[in-house]
C-alpha cells in the first residue's frame, strides 16, 4: 500500500475563466503536475518527506505527450501497488476529475481505463478533513471546509505565495520559473496530512 501525493495547476484563459476549472473547454490545459510517491504502509512523517517531482507542460512538445507521460507513470505505480492511495487537497472534486477530462479529450486511454486509473484507487482528500479544525464549523454549526492557505496558517506552516490563477499570467509571459516557485510553495501535502493525523489523535485522546 503506497501513497501518491498529487497537485495540479491548470490554465485560465483571459477569454474563458472556466478553462481552469472545466477540462472540456477549448482553452483548458494542465500546466504542472506535482507529485510524490511513497511505497509504504503508512504515510510519511516530517523527517521522511521526499523531494517533490514536477512535470511541466512547457518541457514537452504538447499537452498530450505531457499527460501521456504522467499516465504511464501512474500505470507503472499502480501495477506494483494495487492498494495505491491518492492524497491531495480538493483532489476528489478537482485534480482527478480535471485530469480525467483532459486525458479523455486528448484520447489518452478510453473512459474505462481512465476511470480505473484515476478513480478506483483509494483517496484521502485533505480538504474534506479541514472542517475538523475550521472555526467556521463552530460558528455556523455545520461542517465547513477551509482553504489550504487557512489550514497551513492553523498549523503554523509556510503559506503558499499568491493564487493558482497567477500561474496562467506567468505562463502567457513564459515566466516559467515563477510558476514553479508557486508550485513549490503550495506543495505541503505530506506535512498537512501528518498534522491532521496528529490533531485527530489529540482530539480522540482528549475525549476518551
Amino acid at each position: 500500500m503506497g501513497f501518491l501525493f498529487l497537485d495540479i495547476e491548470t490554465y485560465q484563459s483571459e477569454k474563458n475563466g472556466d478553462s481552469s476549472l472545466n477540462p472540456y473547454e477549448e482553452e483548458s490545459k494542465v500546466l504542472v503536475i506535482s507529485y510524490s510517491y511513497y511505497n509504504s504502509f503508512k504515510p510519511p512523517k516530517k523527517g521522511e518527506i521526499k523531494a517533490t517531482i514536477y512535470l511541466k507542460v512547457w518541457d514537452y512538445p504538447d499537452e498530450k505527450i505531457f499527460l501521456d507521460e504522467f499516465y504511464n507513470i501512474l500505470k507503472k505505480i499502480k501495477k506494483e501497488d494495487k492498494y495505491l492511495k491518492f492524497v491531495g487537497f480538493n483532489i476528489s472534486t478537482f485534480d482527478l476529475p480535471y485530469l480525467f477530462g483532459r486525458m479523455k479529450v486528448l484520447k489518452i486511454g478510453n473512459e474505462q481505463e481512465l476511470y480505473e486509473m484515476l478513480f478506483r484507487p483509494f483517496q484521502i482528500d485533505i480538504y474534506q478533513l479541514s472542517s475538523i479544525i475550521s472555526e467556521e464549523t463552530k460558528n455556523y454549526e455545520q461542517l465547513w471546509n477551509i482553504s489550504q492557505k487557512k489550514m497551513s496558517r492553523f498549523f503554523k506552516l509556510q503559506e503558499k505565495e499568491g493564487e493558482g490563477q497567477d500561474c496562467s499570467g506567468f505562463y502567457d509571459k513564459k515566466d516559467y520559473e515563477k510558476i514553479l516557485n508557486y508550485c513549490k510553495s503550495e506543495f505541503n501535502l505530506e506535512i498537512l496530512l501528518d498534522c491532521m493525523y496528529l490533531k485527530i489523535k489529540e482530539y480522540r485522546r482528549e475525549n476518551n
